[in-house]
Parts: C-alpha cells; structure tokens; sequence
C-alpha cells in the first residue's frame, strides 16, 4: 500500500478536472473545510451544485464540530476539519490553535476512509491539502500514519501531493 504523490508543477499536479471526476462519481475527494478560494469549495459548488452559503454552513458544521464530514450521496466529497477559517472573508474563526495534534488528524482520515469503505466505494481517493493554511506535512504524515492501521488489499488508491 502507498500514496502516490503528485508534483505541484506537473501535468497532473495542477490540470486534474476534479469537477469532471466527481460529476461521474469516479473519485472520493479529501480536503480540510476551509471556505474561500479553495480547490474543496470549488469543488463543492461546480461538482456538488452547492450554492456559497450552503458550503459555508456545511463547513462550519464541520468545523464547530472538530469532526469529518461527507457530502455523499450528493457528491464523492469528505472534508476534515480546519483548525481555523474565516466564512465571509472578513471574519475569522478559531476552531483550534494551531494544526490539531496527530492523533485527532489520523482519526479524521480514519473518518474519511469508513465513508469510502461504508458508502461512497471508490477506487480512489484523493487527499487534497494544497493551500490551505494548515502544514501539509503533517497532514500528509497524519494520512501515512492512518494507512498503516488497514490492510493493503483494502486499501483504495491513495493520491496526494508532494508537500511543499
């Protein structure tokens, strides 16, 4: 079992059509629930069909929560909650300070893998935690640490990218 991961500069780094993967339902989509200008609220909103203020409220449900969400059955999408985030551009929340410890991010991927295994079955799963004002290695550390709790054959295909 590995992750492959994607270089930033790369074709496929940059250029994926997530919009394209998720209307066809060939991907399950990991992010962290930050609003804005993010790849997830894109996502969410041109692949989900979610309009800016039902985003907002579902990232803020998961954020208030400190516990994973899942958009399924409307959209392959998973988001993971943010430490922080702000939901009109001028406002600014804190959920926790700083990046959560390890062990809550591990559980939230563990969350994040029990809807793909119980509801969403995809062959792959992508980990998105580009630009997102959290330390994309330690999340990319945290999702190593969840893969190693699972047996390979269970396991689908992991992809993320190379922290920068």
């Amino acid at each position: 079992m590995s992750i492959t991961f994607l270089k930033r500069d790369s074709e496929f780094g940059q250029k994926i059509d997530f919009v394209q993967l998720l209307e066809n339902g060939s991907i399950h989509y990991v992010s962290v629930a930050m609003p804005g200008l993010t790849v997830a609220s894109h996502n969410i909103e041109f692949a989900g069909g979610f309009d800016t203020h039902q985003r907002n409220d579902f990232m803020m449900k998961v954020n208030r929560a400190k516990e994973t969400g899942t958009l399924y059955p409307r959209v392959n999408i998973t988001l993971l909650p943010s430490p922080r985030a702000s939901y009109l551009g001028m406002d600014s929340h804190v959920y926790n300070d700083g990046d959560y410890p390890s062990e809550d991010v591990v559980a939230h991927i563990h969350d994040a893998f029990k809807a793909n295994w119980d509801y969403i079955k995809s062959d792959k799963m992508y980990f998105d935690f580009r630009n997102l004002y959290v330390s994309e290695f330690h999340y990319v550390s945290c999702l190593e640490e969840a893969m190693e709790s699972f047996k390979a054959e269970d396991m689908p295909a992991i992809i993320t990218w190379k922290p920068q």
